[in-house]
């Protein structure tokens, strides 16, 4: 048997990470920017949990996207 090589290059793989936690990084924004300001007793708008909660939100709904991606394309 011959090993086969990788469609992924180390390159390829390392643009994918680095546009993974940019998309993030720029959905968690526009999720900290809807979610802030509205009118919220609970969550302060300079709250580091706020923050936190919303760049996780950005990462999991960039996850999905990528997640969804790769299954619509390569399977």
């Amino acid at each position: 048997m011959s090993p086969q090589s990788s469609d992924f290059s180390g390159y390829m793989i390392l643009v994918l990470v680095l546009s993974f936690f940019v998309i993030s990084y720029f959905m968690g924004m526009l999720v900290h920017s809807a979610w802030m300001y509205e009118d919220k007793g609970s969550v302060k708008k300079d709250s580091r949990t706020g923050w936190i909660l919303c760049m996780i939100a950005g990462t999991g709904i960039t996850g999905w996207m990528f997640y969804y991606g790769y299954y619509v394309n390569f399977l």
